[in-house]
């Protein structure tokens, strides 16, 4: 009596199925991580502020007059209504960076922030960071009002918005 010979296809399809999934869960994994990192959860989408809505082509001009179909009465003025200000978010990520050769410089500034109420601080060395002047970041438009408010408790004049900054919401860089 003679056994029958195993399939080759036995002993190859592990090698097949490590080539292809442990592939594809990197690939995954990187595009999770990358669209995390941005701060957005995915399919959401950022607007910018309304615009205008645009003019009806045609062989109708507009005309400075009112016609004889719309009413004359006064549109409430927009001073009418006031908006409250932007609060900063005390809750919000931020970084401070010693760009400088003193010792102890931003651990001094994140002190100065937990004392004016900001929560989630931390203190690092600045590596990497370009500037020349002490300056307050932030990415994410909401978050201005906060990073404004960061400049003045450590009196900071430069504020300004940059892609890719990072986990904090604020990044501080001393000089």
């Amino acid at each position: 009596m003679h056994r029958p010979q195993p399939s080759r296809w036995k002993n190859v399809w592990p090698f097949l199925v490590i080539l292809i999934v442990v592939p594809a869960l990197g690939w995954a994994a990187a595009t999770f991580l990358a669209n995390r990192q941005n701060g957005q959860p995915l399919g959401t989408v950022t607007t910018g502020s309304p615009t205008a809505p645009a003019q009806q082509s045609g062989t109708d001009t507009p005309s400075s007059e009112p016609t004889p179909s719309e009413d004359p009465t006064p549109s409430p003025s927009p001073s009418t209504t006031t908006e409250a200000p932007p609060t900063p978010d005390y809750n919000a990520a931020i970084q401070v960076l010693n760009g400088t050769g003193t010792q102890g410089l931003a651990a001094s500034n994140t002190q100065k922030l937990n004392a004016a109420g900001y929560a989630g601080t931390s203190a690092a060395n600045a590596t990497g960071w370009d500037t020349q002047v002490s300056t307050v970041y932030y990415e994410d438009p909401r978050m201005e009002a906060t990073a404004k408010d960061v400049a003045a408790t450590l009196g900071i004049d430069n504020v300004q918005r940059m892609d890719n900054i990072g986990s904090p919401d604020v990044v501080v860089v001393l000089r």
